[in-house]
C-alpha cells in the first residue's frame, strides 16, 4: 500500500493538472488571437 504522503501526492498532482480546465479547452480551440473586426473594427 502506498504511503500517505504519495497518495496525497498523488491527488495534488492531480488537482493542479485539472485547475483552470475550460480556460485552458477554450484557449486550445480558439487560441488567443484576435479576429480582425475585433482588431480593426467592423467594416
Amino acid at each position: 500500500m502506498a504511503s500517505p504522503t504519495k497518495i496525497v501526492k498523488g491527488i495534488r498532482k492531480a488537482k493542479d493538472a485539472k485547475a483552470g480546465k475550460k480556460r485552458k479547452a477554450k484557449i486550445r480551440n480558439h487560441g488567443t488571437t484576435k479576429s480582425k473586426a475585433e482588431l480593426f473594427g467592423d467594416e
